[in-house]
């Protein structure tokens, strides 16, 4: 509500939207409703979850003159009123409940006065809306998807076929993955029931052959050989169509013509293309436009600790959520880069590394990178070392060019 005083000392309260909608998500049923900010009038409506309904819920929408509708975002299950109502050229935002919770408590649950809630909230508020994928995102999501449930269901296999092997004793495959060059070297050699000295001398590392020599000197059950069978063949499969579902990846930036800014995106240390891919499938490809700044895009990835404070005392500090899956793999990409990279970053993470724990010190590499990501993307421009940027001194957190006084970045920009 807008709260207006006028010269005569009266107060009068107007809404930014008089008549509003808000859709609770289900598996099987929508729930819509629709609030007038005027009378106080709420009407609600049930619908199944198919596209016949969603258009006559749009028809709802459209006869009653909702100005805008408000859908909770819960699973994939709003994405078919969404794309409905959008199409049929009803304004509708996605909101995450969490929000709801945060701005009003209601008692009780029932998903009635869950729609009439959003509804009056959409009325009144000017709420944190979601970013909703695009249709790149959605088909490259897709893949990922597929490459993902291969990956854990490989693992699982795996993890499974190790546990049998322990259970007997044989506890080779704690020196070498199963899904490794070496782990299935071994695991064939297994099934055609070489010698203990000839499985070690498949491990490249030499050190550790005299141990696996040890631990394969253990006689199998015979019923265990069928099992490790099809334990092999089974994760053959897997790599195979995972390195398939990877190679598919890939060739969706020639069918997007993603090429320039792939390319932006990997003049960032420590990125490669498939994270490159990860981070448009998940946040957009133009996740640049949609981020006010590079803090509020790290942010959203869950890099930036969420710090609790209050009267300058830091009260607590927890790691943020954000998006799991660019989360995961932007952080491996720091630890690898930890190891493996070299340069002015490196040099930051080794100063940094000195002060404080690993954990955080990648944290705050992943930051950095993922930082490096929205600049080089709004500046249109390569990630630029400190080297390459010797015209420009550092004045607090700004980046001043000294000889036109003009500001051109800050301090936590794409430059070390």
């Amino acid at each position: 509500m807008t709260r207006r005083i006028h010269a005569n000392g009266e107060t009068t309260v107007s809404a930014r939207y008089h008549i509003t909608g808000g859709c609770d998500t289900d598996k099987n049923v929508i729930v819509a409703a629709i609030f007038w900010a005027e009378t106080g009038q709420l009407i609600s409506r049930e619908f199944q979850q198919h596209k016949a309904d969603a258009l006559c819920a749009a028809e709802w929408f459209q006869e009653n003159q909702v100005e805008l509708v408000i859908i909770e975002s819960t699973a994939n299950y709003h994405m078919l009123y969404y794309d409905v109502l959008r199409n049929a050229g009803v304004s509708i935002l996605v909101i995450n409940p969490i929000v709801v919770k945060s701005l009003l408590r209601v008692e009780g649950k029932s998903d009635k006065g869950d729609a009439m809630t959003l509804a009056r909230l959409a009325s009144s508020f000017a709420l944190k809306t979601s970013n909703m994928p695009d249709t790149l995102q959605r088909e490259i999501r897709l893949l990922y998807k597929r490459v993902d449930t291969w990956k854990v269901l490989c693992t699982q296999t795996t993890n499974r076929a190790n546990g049998v092997l322990t259970g007997c004793g044989f506890t080779v495959f704690r020196l070498a993955s199963i899904n490794s060059p070496a782990g299935l070297k071994i695991l064939q050699a297994i099934l055609d029931r070489r010698t203990p000295a000839e499985m070690a001398a498949l491990h490249r590392n030499k050190a550790k052959r005299a141990q696996i020599e040890q631990y394969a000197s253990v006689e199998l059950p015979e019923y265990v050989y069928p099992y490790l069978t099809e334990v092999l063949e089974e994760v053959r499969v897997f790599n195979q169509k995972i390195s398939h579902g990877e190679a598919d990846l890939l060739q969706m930036i020639e069918t997007f013509h993603l090429e320039e800014q792939v390319a932006l995106m990997q003049s960032v240390p420590g990125v490669t293309r498939m994270l490159c891919l990860r981070v448009i499938s998940e946040m957009g490809a133009n996740y640049h436009q949609r981020y006010a700044s590079a803090e509020a895009f790290a942010k959203a990835i869950g890099v930036v600790p969420a710090n609790e404070v209050s009267g300058g005392k830091l009260l607590k500090r927890k790691a943020s959520h954000g998006n799991m899956r660019v989360k995961f793999h932007l952080l491996s990409a720091a630890k690898a880069f930890a190891i493996h990279g070299s340069g002015p970053l490196r040099h930051w993470f080794d100063t940094y590394r000195a002060r404080s724990t690993y954990l955080k010190a990648t944290s705050a590499l992943a930051r950095r990178i993922a930082e490096g990501l929205w600049w080089v993307m709004a500046r249109q421009e390569p990630y630029k070392t400190w080297e390459s940027q010797k015209a420009t001194v550092q004045v607090g957190v700004k980046l001043v060019d000294p000889k036109t006084g003009e500001i051109v970045g800050d301090s936590i920009s794409g430059i070390e």
